[in-house]
């Protein structure tokens, strides 16, 4: 059976980062970052003030100056598979890009020369004149449930805690299971599913402790886990992603399943790893990996999905059914940003909404919109297209 390694992290999934620095900002957020967002609301002052471009500018070339900050014409040390269409589709509309290289290593910064102009950016390029001013908070799981709710728009019930006693209190009232999650953060870092009991709870609470102040206690929603991508308020793609899982046949054990799983995949999916994340997530299911399943019988053998985890993906635009382009056109001018991605759990996204349970989950302000291009099945879907097209409108 594979395991992880030691120095990686379960709960961080494929993504490890260092804890501390994640802790460090996110409590530089809840203090300064909170009050710093109120003075620029008093002032009106967003990060397309020219205040911001001037000390943007100023700090470009100072870096430059002094040696700190390069920029590199390789493609190929593009942090992201992100980053890297998005300078793929540049090239191709003779658009010159570049990375920042800060201290000889490539960050997730770059600057690209556009109608005459130099433009910096972090991975997606938003011309400085669209409205962007939900960046401020739509990263924020608790605050973007809450509005989507106001509005009309479908999203699990939720509260926000620091502690336990808070957390348990927002436990009582929920229907169970529920979800532990930072109110901050993407990939499903530290996010504990099917907690039905306290004792679940207060573990869940600790891990998500480890990176996260805050943290969300959120209704299970059941269903595939979807990524809705719209840039300028249109759904551009839509994403299906499972979590690693195996099926019963009678008699072999959930290790057996997941070797014979791992022996047979898509050379494009990554192994089905059995971590401490895993088999916590078969406890709560009263399974472990010498359980037997029953002919037949599926179980999820982790929270994080994608092909990755050794899960099912595939881009499914054209199958949604018409109302998702309505509601995710509605949800956009909600969080009033120029590229978007929503996660949201459904089971059929191919019928009616109105008659399903389901709702959006969390939305990131930078989506990874290279996952509707590498999808294992469905057509793909280069939504760096759309995001280089937002440069030609006036």
């Amino acid at each position: 059976m594979e395991h992880t390694k030691r120095n990686k992290c379960s709960a961080c999934g494929t993504s490890n980062t260092n804890h501390g620095l994640l802790l460090l900002s996110d409590l530089l957020d809840e203090t300064i970052g909170r009050i710093g967002r109120v003075f620029l609301k008093i002032f009106k002052i967003d990060e397309n003030h020219t205040l911001f471009k001037l000390f943007e500018k100023f700090f470009y070339k100072i870096s430059v100056f002094f040696g700190f900050l390069k920029y590199s014409d390789d493609k190929d040390k593009s942090v992201t598979g992100r980053s890297r269409l998005v300078w793929d589709e540049a090239e191709r509309r003779g658009i010159k890009m570049q990375q920042v290289i800060m201290f000889g290593r490539p960050i997730e910064q770059y600057r690209a020369f556009v109608n005459g102009k130099c433009i910096n950016f972090e991975s997606i390029p938003v011309p400085p004149q669209m409205s962007c001013s939900g960046y401020s908070w739509v990263d924020d799981k608790f605050i973007l449930s809450e509005r989507l709710r106001k509005e009309g728009v479908a999203s699990p019930s939720a509260g926000s805690a620091l502690f336990l006693g808070t957390a348990e209190k927002i436990f009582d009232k929920l229907e169970k299971p529920v979800i532990v999650k930072p109110r901050s953060g993407s990939r499903g870092r530290h996010t504990t599913t099917n907690i039905n009991t306290k004792n679940e709870l207060k573990k869940a609470l600790d891990l998500a402790h480890v990176i996260s102040l805050a943290v969300v206690v959120e209704e299970h929603l059941f269903g595939s886990v979807y990524r809705a991508t719209t840039v300028d308020g249109k759904l551009v793609g839509f994403f299906r992603a499972d979590p690693p899982s195996v099926t019963g046949d009678g008699h072999s054990s959930i290790e057996d399943l997941v070797k014979h799983k791992n022996q047979n995949k898509n050379e494009r999916m990554g192994d089905i790893v059995i971590d401490r994340d895993a088999l916590d997530f078969l406890a709560r299911q009263n399974l472990g990996i010498h359980s037997v399943l029953e002919d037949g019988r599926t179980v999820n053998l982790s929270a994080k999905t994608g092909r990755f985890f050794g899960g099912y993906t595939r881009e499914m635009l054209p199958e949604v059914h018409p109302q998702m382009h309505e509601i995710f056109e509605r949800a956009t001018k909600i969080v009033d940003i120029p590229v978007a991605g929503f996660d949201l759990i459904i089971g059929d996204p191919t019928a009616d909404p109105d008659t399903q349970r389901w709702g959006i989950i969390e939305c990131n302000s930078m989506p990874y919109i290279d996952l509707h291009f590498f999808a294992l099945e469905g057509k793909p879907i280069n939504i760096a297209e759309h995001v280089w097209d937002l440069w030609l409108k006036k």
